[in-house]
């Protein structure tokens, strides 16, 4: 029997959790590039007291709602429910909006890792994260915030620092965050622009102040996983694709644009063999790829068909990107297929106490970083997550597992 559950039968404790909370810090859109190009001071000084990975690679699409929900659930977009930015729901009959979740939580088909914690007496705090005011399983996080853009990250910080700061009682043992800051600046000036460099030196600046804090106003060590969602590679505003056109002979199709993809809805399949056929004869073909769901890309994980997944998918290649209206386009974006555009890579960074010290490992799908937190936080493990437990079981000290 785990350690954690002899000492929580021993004590009957109805909030037990591990000596060392755990610290989940997402930063929106900082790309692994971003390391060695810009040098944040802070964020590579926790990597070298801890583990840094070579990268960490996005689940299809590399947009920002998969893939944070990927790393909470520990499951690829098909199984948490959330497959896009903007998605259909064939059940009910709804296109997916961000945030959804709080109002039907029938779109996530998963737990987060924050609902599990709670169902095992581990309170849990959750400044913004997406998809965190949606009740799964019927549990909310203890503590909460609802989303606001404009919330100051420098709030975040200091509510983290409140947290930390409660009673054992009352203390969360597990706490995420989130800082939308980098994905702001990379989107609207590019990855290269000295706007994304001074949002850079700020996230850096106020990762500096979070460690401080805890150091100086808590009693405890906590052990912190700073990671990302995806990278960011330039838009190239001569390869718009104006959806439209493109399917213009199609007006009865069912067409969700996200923008480096359209996901296709239909149930024709002669109509579905029309639409490819047409698609991949025209100049356009060569910016984008065209896949049926039966021949979808293995990696994407989105060949087992259910409510959400699309018959087809046009599936951009980068730079280029689908637009419905001629307008404002933005200097840089993401949500292409992250296999062989290392730009889209993303960070992961884990250091504190039962994490080893100076070790650099390989890259892996973000998917994994749920095992390791259920590893951190001593939960039971959970067997039917499409994470594999074994793949950062290196970074933890032996005691710990």
């Amino acid at each position: 029997m785990n350690r954690f559950i002899i000492i929580c039968l021993l004590t009957l404790s109805t909030n037990c959790f591990a000596n060392n909370p755990l610290i989940l810090l997402s930063i929106d859109g900082f790309s692994h590039d971003y390391l060695a190009q810009y040098k944040p001071k802070n964020i590579l000084s926790l990597a070298n007291k801890g583990v840094m990975a070579k990268g960490l690679t996005p689940v299809f699409p590399s947009k920002t709602f998969p893939n944070h929900l990927s790393i909470v659930t520990g499951m690829y977009p098909a199984n948490h429910g959330i497959v896009h930015n903007s998605f259909y729901h064939r059940e009910l009959k709804k296109q997916y909006s961000l945030g959804a979740g709080k109002n039907n939580s029938t779109w996530l088909t998963a737990k987060p890792i924050w609902t599990v914690a709670e169902q095992q007496g581990v309170k849990s705090a959750i400044y913004f994260w997406p998809e965190s005011e949606t009740k799964a399983d019927g549990v909310l996080p203890s503590y909460y915030f609802k989303y606001k853009h404009s919330e100051p990250n420098i709030n975040r910080i200091n509510q983290i620092v409140d947290w930390l700061k409660l009673p054992e009682p009352q203390r969360p043992g597990f706490i995420a965050g989130y800082f939308s800051t980098i994905d702001d600046a990379g989107h609207k000036f590019g990855p290269d622009a000295k706007e994304l460099a001074n949002a850079i030196k700020e996230i850096d600046s106020l990762i500096g102040k979070l460690i401080e804090k805890i150091t100086v106003e808590t009693k405890v060590t906590p052990n912190i996983l700073l990671v990302s969602d995806h990278g960011m590679t330039p838009i190239d505003k001569q390869r718009i694709i104006l959806r439209e056109n493109l399917l213009s002979n199609f007006p009865q199709l069912h067409v969700v644009n996200g923008q480096t993809q359209l996901y296709i809805y239909e149930d024709d399949e002669k109509l579905l063999n029309d639409v490819r056929s047409h698609l991949i004869s025209i100049p356009e073909k060569q910016h984008y790829q065209v896949f049926k769901q039966s021949d979808f890309p293995k990696h994407w994980h989105l060949n087992d068909k259910n409510a959400v997944i699309p018959d087809m998918i046009v599936n951009a290649l980068p730079p280029t990107i689908f637009k419905d209206e001629i307008g404002y386009t933005s200097s840089a974006t993401h949500g292409y297929d992250a296999i062989n555009h290392p730009e889209l890579s993303a960070i992961f960074i884990a250091q504190g106490p039962d994490i080893k010290n100076g070790l650099t490992i390989n890259a892996f799908e973000n998917i994994h970083i749920y095992s390791l937190m259920e590893t951190l936080l001593e939960l039971p493990v959970t067997s039917h997550v499409d994470s594999n437990s074994t793949v950062l079981s290196k970074l933890i000290l032996k005691d710990k597992i």
